[in-house]
């Protein structure tokens, strides 16, 4: 390939024009048919084609937002690992740099190419997302295109290896990779309709009260913004529309707050800045509004902004559960995982005690708090145990492991159970993270780099633990005469994409190479377990309900968890009931002739009808689950509430 600038862009460029460089500016706005002859200034070149499709993609690695050329090196090395040819450009004097992927002549959605932008900026923070999320205007200096700077897009390999093309196949594997590598993916957004309305002049806002900014977006309104304005506006106006401002409020301060310099001013040559024309300023300030209305309404926070120790306490318990995971991970004898024997390992420890230990850690992150309510009947219902195993595990768990150490247990009781509510644990305090260690991982989400990177961890942890406890509650594992405990810890360790060798399945599941195959075996003869030339996988789509029907064992768990339902509901009855007998100076219902009209309550009895009573006067507990149930016959119902 010709190491012509003009020449190599007229052979790649997807379209039939380029975007140019307006008066060294950094506004690629204007257009410039390749046809013609090289433009005067430093132009870009679409990622996509008329069509939309993604014909490259090109990580642009910024230098003024992180470590670009660590960043690139991470990137070319996760990319030799998959096997994705590309090309590593040195972008200008800044140093920053561009990672670019040839696609196939087809093209590739721009969902997928907006999907693993999302997912590596996760993971490198200089990248600039904006090329990979818009097809229609997403443009990147081809290489050796000169730089407005000075210099140009030097190359680090061969410019050749852009010819060739990369497959879905391969980047469905990249977006995979990333996943494994720490990143993840958001949950589904909102509807952009839901929570939004339009003010009178059409400028859309999130529906509620208007109330205070954060300080960390007053501090941003105030300060002087950061060499790139527009990730100071975007955070500004993203952190103004999540405390339910207006345009209007944003307008009364644009003016004078320096966070809002992007809207009344562009850049242009040696880092000089020349104001907007007032109408172009207004309308840069109102599409500017709108898209952080929009990426506030699909990217609700999952946490209270008027809580100010939340992120405190998400750092102190993601920090803790996942040492507290670490070490479970490597101690498998202590879930009775490598004993020889049923006994060897019954002695040592039980399966039930890891799910539990799982389950109170799903809890806790869940919760944000260094302490949570855990009942046996939750556990059970979310573990797949029984009640009692789940009871025992807690027990086994809350146990220390020296007499003279209450915090060598796995778990510590802060408070015993106490009418309708269960028992409080918390983590053993030698889960506890120093706070100057470093952080495990980190989520920069734009246009806000506000964003609380522990709720990125705390999601990770959320997703990871009840994926796998999910894989283990269903009733082809759970119920008697089903495949058993075994093969569903073998099933929750197999990928949802890919597959995984012999080897790591052992070593995941903490298994002996004979239980390992027999597990698969019975796995495979079921239809949840699909053997390739690269090791075992997950069939798709889900055939456990499949498996469980044809086992007859289908709705094991959802009778149990109906049967706890109605056990927690008597229980509650029974409370309220002995709540009121313990009343003092309450009301008793009386007698009135039947013409007679009540014009007050006859009596403060709570919510719950009088507790059925047996012939004797004493509590019947038969009676009330099964007038839960809803299944007594009526002469049976009027004799219980006689």
């Amino acid at each position: 390939m010709s190491d012509d600038p003009w020449e190599l862009t007229r052979h790649l460029s997807p379209r039939g024009s380029v975007r140019v460089d307006t008066e060294g500016a950094n506004d690629y706005w204007l257009t410039h048919r390749v046809d013609d002859d090289a433009p005067s200034t430093p132009w870009a070149m679409n990622l996509a084609g008329p069509d939309g499709r993604y014909r490259f993609v090109c990580f642009d690695l910024d230098a003024k937002n992180g470590n670009a050329a660590y960043d690139a090196g991470r990137l070319s090395c996760w990319l030799d690992e998959i096997n994705i040819p590309h090309l590593v450009c040195i972008s200008g004097p800044a140093g920053g740099r561009h990672v670019w992927i040839r696609l196939a002549d087809a093209g590739v959605d721009a969902e997928l190419v907006a999907t693993i932008a999302h997912l590596t900026t996760q993971l490198l923070p200089s990248l600039d997302v904006n090329p990979l999320v818009n097809a229609a205007t997403g443009c990147v200096r081809p290489p050796y295109t000169p730089h407005r700077r000075g210099g140009r897009s030097e190359p680090q390999g061969d410019v050749a290896v852009l010819e060739h093309q990369v497959d879905v196949d391969q980047l469905l594997e990249l977006r995979t990779f990333l996943v494994d590598a720490g990143a993840s993916i958001a949950p589904a957004p909102v509807s952009l309709i839901k929570g939004m309305a339009h003010d009178g002049a059409g400028h859309p806002h999130l529906i509620g009260a208007k109330r205070d900014v954060s300080a960390r977006t007053r501090e941003l309104i105030n300060a002087a913004p950061a060499e790139d304005t527009s990730r100071t506006l975007a955070a500004v106006l993203v952190g103004c529309a999540r405390a339910r401002w207006r345009f209007a409020d944003v307008k009364a301060i644009a003016e004078h707050s320096p966070g809002l310099e992007h809207a009344r001013s562009r850049p242009g040559a040696s880092g000089t800045r020349h104001p907007r024309p007032q109408r172009q300023a207004d309308m840069t300030l109102a599409a500017e509004w709108s898209r952080a209305v929009y990426f506030a309404a699909q990217n609700p926070l999952d946490y209270d902004v008027e809580d100010p120790e939340f992120v405190d306490r998400a750092i102190a318990v993601s920090r803790a559960v996942g040492a507290c995971q670490s070490l479970a991970d490597t101690n498998p004898g202590r879930w009775g995982l490598d004993g020889a024997s049923r006994a060897q390992r019954g002695a040592q420890g039980r399966p039930s005690h890891r799910a539990v230990l799982d389950a109170v850690c799903l809890y806790l992150v869940q919760a944000a708090r260094a302490d949570v309510e855990v009942d046996t009947r939750r556990l059970s219902a979310d573990t797949g145990y029984g009640r009692e195993a789940c009871r025992l595990a807690l027990a086994a768990l809350s146990t220390p492991d020296r007499e003279d150490d209450h915090e060598s247990s796995w778990l510590v009781r802060v408070d015993d159970p106490h009418g309708i509510h269960g028992a409080r644990f918390r983590l053993s305090e030698r889960f506890s993270t120093e706070e100057g260690e470093p952080e495990w991982a980190q989520a920069a989400m734009r246009p806000a780099p506000t964003a609380a990177p522990p709720t990125a961890l705390r999601t990770w942890w959320m997703n990871t633990l009840s994926s796998h406890l999910q894989a283990l509650a269903h009733d082809v594992f759970s119920a008697p005469g089903s495949l058993g405990r075994t093969a569903g810890r073998v099933y929750a360790q197999l990928p949802e994409e890919g597959s995984a060798e012999l080897k790591q399945l052992q070593h995941m599941a903490g298994l002996t190479r004979p239980q390992l195959q027999r597990a698969l075996r019975r796995l495979h003869r079921a239809g949840l377990a699909l053997r390739t030339r690269t090791g075992w996988a997950r069939p798709v789509p889900d055939a456990r309900t499949a498996a469980a029907v044809e086992l007859g064992v289908d709705g094991f768990l959802l009778e149990r968890r109906n049967r706890y339902n109605l056990e927690r509901y008597r229980w509650a009855w029974w409370s309220a009931e002995c709540a009121w007998m313990r009343k003092r100076h309450k009301k008793r219902r009386g007698r009135r002739a039947p013409t007679g009209v009540a014009l007050f309550a006859q009596n403060d009895r709570p919510d719950f009808p009088r507790y059925p009573r047996s012939s004797a006067g004493h509590p019947d507990h038969s009676i009330a689950l099964e007038l839960a149930a809803g299944v007594l016959a009526p002469p049976r119902l009027e004799a219980a509430a006689a």
